[in-house]
C-alpha cells in the first residue's frame, strides 16, 4: 500500500469517527476493552481446567498401570492354577480307572480260588500260595493307588481353593480400581463431584499439613477445585493460591510439547509412551510455593 492510499484511508477513518461524539467513542472503547478482558479471563479459566484435567489423567494413568499389571499377574496365576488343577484331575481319573481294574482282578482271583478248592489238595495248596502272593501284591498296589488318589483329591481341593482365592482377589482389585479411576459420583444441574484417584496433601492457612481422600468439584463452566475433609474444619472447597493459578514456564512448555505431539503428530491418539508420568515431587512436603 503506497503512502497516498494510506493517507486516504486514515482520512476516511477520521471522517467516520467525526460523526460520533467523544462520549460515544469512549463508550465504544470501554466496551471493546471489557470484552477483551472477558475473553482473556475465559482463556485463563480454560487453561486452568485443562491443567487440572491433565494432572488428574496422569495420576489416574499411573494408578491404572499399576493395577493392570497386578491384574495381569493375578490372571497368570489363576491360569497356572487352573492348568495344574486340570492335570491333577486327569491323573485322578487315571488312578481311579486303574484301581477299578485292580479290584476286578482281585475279584477274579477270588473266584478262581474257589474253583481250585475243588481240585487236588496238594496242587491246590501250591497254587493257593501263589494266588495269595499275587493277592497280597495286588492288595498292596491297591493301597498305594488309593493313597495316591486321596493325595490327588487333596491337591485338587487345595488347587480349587487357591483358584477361588485368586479370583476373589481379582474381583477385589477390580472393585478398588473402579474407586481409584476418577469416577463421576454426583451430578446436579451445573454441579458435579468426581472421585479423586489418590490421597492428597493440603495446607491450612496456618501452614499445617493434613492428608486424605478428596472429591473434585467441577462447575459446568469448566472451573473447579478439590473439596477436602479437614479433621479440624470439616469439608471445604480448597482456596485458590495467592495471586491465582499461574503455571510455571516449565509446566507450560511440557504441556505444549505433549499436546502438540498428541494432537498434531498423532492426530489425537494417546499412546502408552505418552502416559509415562514425569514426577519432580519426590521430596515435596505439600506446602504451596
Amino acid at each position: 500500500m503506497d503512502s497516498t492510499t494510506q493517507e486516504l484511508k486514515q482520512l476516511s477513518t477520521l471522517n467516520a469517527l467525526d460523526q460520533y461524539g467523544s462520549d460515544d467513542l469512549l463508550a465504544a472503547f470501554l466496551a471493546a476493552y471489557n470484552q477483551q478482558n472477558a475473553d482473556w479471563d475465559k482463556m485463563v479459566s480454560e487453561n486452568q481446567r485443562l491443567q487440572q484435567e491433565r494432572d488428574g489423567y496422569k495420576r489416574q494413568c499411573a494408578t491404572q498401570n499399576d493395577e493392570i499389571t497386578q491384574l495381569k499377574e493375578e490372571n497368570d496365576f489363576c491360569r497356572g492354577m487352573a492348568l495344574e488343577a486340570e492335570d491333577i484331575a486327569n491323573k485322578s481319573t487315571g488312578l481311579q480307572q486303574e484301581l477299578n481294574r485292580s479290584k476286578a482282578m482281585v475279584q477274579s482271583l477270588q473266584n478262581e480260588l474257589k474253583e481250585l478248592k475243588k481240585l487236588n489238595p496238594k496242587k491246590l495248596k501250591e497254587q493257593n500260595k501263589r494266588q495269595q502272593a499275587k493277592a497280597l501284591e495286588n492288595q498292596k498296589r491297591i493301597g498305594q493307588q488309593e493313597q495316591a488318589l486321596k493325595d490327588a483329591c487333596k491337591a485338587l481341593k487345595e488347587s480349587k481353593a487357591e483358584t477361588n482365592k485368586a479370583i476373589g482377589k481379582i474381583a477385589q482389585l477390580q472393585k478398588q480400581l473402579s474407586h481409584d479411576t476418577g469416577s463421576g459420583l454426583y451430578h446436579n444441574d451445573a454441579h458435579h463431584l468426581i472421585i479423586w484417584p489418590q490421597k492428597t496433601k493440603m495446607q491450612r492457612p496456618d501452614g499445617s499439613i493434613f492428608e486424605g481422600r478428596s472429591l473434585l468439584y467441577l462447575h459446568q463452566s469448566g472451573r473447579g477445585g478439590l473439596i477436602t475433609h479437614d479433621p479440624e474444619n470439616g469439608s471445604k472447597l480448597c482456596a485458590a493460591p495467592k495471586g491465582g493459578l499461574r503455571p510455571s514456564t516449565e509446566t507450560i512448555e511440557f504441556a505444549q510439547d505433549w499436546l502438540y505431539k498428541v494432537n498434531e503428530l498423532q492426530e489425537g491418539t494417546v499412546k502408552e509412551e505418552d502416559m509415562i508420568p514425569v514426577n519432580y515431587n519426590g521430596n515435596f512436603d505439600g506446602k504451596a510455593a
